[in-house]
């Protein structure tokens, strides 16, 4: 898949038995931007037990503009600078035209949701993991009327 801004290899092979959410972003992107407190929280819920994992893509033309706009984010999982969309060989394996997109793929490596944004997130991966009991109070819900 890619080369992370610290240095490792990521395979998306490597990664089968996990839930992955691909996450290709810009640092110039308002909805991207106002994503990451979503993801940031599902991260934190999903990912004690190394079960769920996150792998950012960045799609901006400057890697160390998104390794200063990560750190005062506090943004701790893996980042690939993948360079422009219209010829990143990443955006182009799953067909990225715009960003924000997300691609959640399940532990058989399989594209299960896509684009998915706010709440949406945290009830595709309650279908697909247990979260922390520690945190499985702050899971955002659906609350309906009467109840």
């Amino acid at each position: 898949m890619g080369t992370t801004l610290a240095g490792k290899k990521i395979k998306l092979s490597e990664l089968r038995g996990k839930v992955v959410l691909l996450d290709f972003w810009a640092t110039w992107c308002s909805p991207c931007v106002a994503e990451i407190p979503n993801i940031k929280r599902a991260y934190e819920q999903y990912n004690k037990d190394g079960d769920f994992v996150v792998v950012g893509i960045s799609v901006d033309q400057d890697p160390s503009a998104v390794t200063r706009f990560l750190k005062t984010r506090g943004v701790s999982w893996p980042q690939i600078a993948a360079g422009p969309a219209d010829i990143s060989p990443i955006a182009k394996t799953y067909n990225v035209s715009g960003v924000p997109a997300t691609f959640l793929i399940d532990r058989d490596g399989k594209v299960v949701a896509k684009d998915l944004k706010g709440r949406r997130l945290g009830r595709e991966l309650n279908k697909l993991l247990k979260p922390s009991t520690k945190h499985a109070a702050n899971l955002p819900s659906r609350r309906t009327n009467g109840g």
